[in-house]
């Protein structure tokens, strides 16, 4: 029977930390029934309400850190530090460190930077307290940070697939080791013996959620999907280029135009073109946004998905995914460039009149968010390629 390594993952937060909780579960429970099943590993996640019991100790954090036994700790932090314990400034911040300086522990840090939806119930000084840990913890390692519940599962899920294919898939020693041991005389045939045991154990269903051609084309799919999309945007942005740049020269012209009358009249019809302009771009931009980020974070599925299947079956075509990855990489850095260059054009022309400020304040908007989105898709491409640094 296959040696199954058991992964157990301690989830550590404060108690405003909801909704990534039952990602990370969701995520895990996916990852076990496909990728886990044909690898021979099997997530478990522990709580220490459920996975604890009562004993002697200084306090209720020092029973956690005695009876908590895991591989991965995920630390969530957002705008609380937790409850201070005899040691630390929180029972998260100390389990976070405690596995930093545990060499055989592994460490996935995320901090939520999205605002509450009641402004009001934000505690100034615990928020501080926050920031200074998370500056303590940028000279110790590299924590992640996320705005949306999406971008979590993004992230977390493309993290965890990087960390179980370079620390856990396929390593000699196993965590939990389920090996029938045969008998003496049953030696000589242990081989069979083995690969009976192996089909008898193995669970139904084992490899039903598993399609290595479904999970090829869903990855070619989703770049050339994601691929249209900077098509577009950069199309976008070099038709408002043209306009502004051509704008730039008719508002010059105008004043050499000596008949103040007119070169009022000129320029108000230019700068109402200009605002028209821009009002179409924001348009166009704010309808690509949402399938942009929504193919991003098939991306983020996608990329996990190809790591684990790459690792699992030793599958020879790493290197050209790689390399076509590399590519795309390079054209996301392109268009996000070129929109930071574009934004810095747009904040350049002063205010004129009503309509014209606020298209212009909208384009602004439009392009900061477009520059969000880009740099969050370059973040996900780094963390895949990065994986095996």
């Amino acid at each position: 029977m296959k040696e199954i390594k058991q992964i157990n993952l301690f989830i550590s937060c404060p108690g405003d930390i909801i909704d990534e909780i039952y990602s990370i579960e969701v995520i895990v429970k996916e990852i076990n029934k496909t990728f886990g099943n044909i690898g021979h590993f099997a997530i478990q996640i522990v709580h220490w309400n459920e996975d604890t019991y009562t004993d002697i100790g200084q306090d209720g954090q020092e029973i956690i850190n005695n009876q908590i036994d895991y591989d991965i700790l995920i630390g969530i932090l957002w705008m609380r530090l937790g409850t201070p314990t005899n040691r630390e400034k929180s029972g998260t911040v100390e389990e976070i460190n405690r596995a930093i300086k545990n060499p055989e522990k592994q460490q996935l840090v995320y901090f939520k930077t999205a605002p509450p939806s009641n402004l009001n119930s934000i505690n100034t000084s615990e928020l501080n307290e926050v920031m200074k840990f998370k500056k303590e913890l940028s000279n110790k390692i590299l924590y992640k940070e996320f705005e949306t519940i999406d971008k979590f599962e993004t992230l977390f899920r493309l993290n965890l697939s990087n960390l179980l294919k370079d620390k856990f898939i396929n390593e000699q020693k196993p965590i939990q080791n389920t090996t029938v041991v045969a008998s003496n005389k049953d030696n000589k045939y242990q081989n069979i013996v083995s690969l009976i045991d192996e089909i008898e154990n193995s669970s139904k269903g084992s490899f039903e959620d598993i399609d290595i051609f479904e999970i090829s084309e869903n990855g070619q799919d989703c770049f050339k999907k994601i691929t249209g999309n900077l098509t577009n945007l950069t199309s976008y942005l070099n038709k408002l280029t043209k306009n502004l740049n051509k704008g730039t020269t008719e508002i010059n012209e105008v004043n050499n135009i000596k008949d103040t009358r007119l070169k009022l009249t000129k320029a108000k019809k230019i700068v109402n073109r200009l605002s028209t302009e821009l009002d179409d771009f924001n348009d166009e931009i704010n309808l690509e946004l949402p399938p942009f980020s929504k193919n991003l974070k098939q991306v983020g599925k996608t990329t996990s998905d190809l790591l684990l299947t790459l690792r699992t079956y030793n599958n020879p075509d790493e290197h050209d995914i790689e390399a076509n990855t590399l590519a795309f990489r390079d054209a996301m850095e392109n268009s996000m460039n070129t929109t930071a260059q574009m934004l810095k054009e747009v904040m350049k022309w002063p205010p004129i009149n009503l309509k014209f400020n606020t298209s212009k304040r909208n384009t602004e908007v439009a392009l900061k968010d477009l520059m969000k989105e880009i740099m969050f898709g370059l973040k996900l491409i780094d963390e895949a390629l990065d994986s095996d640094n």
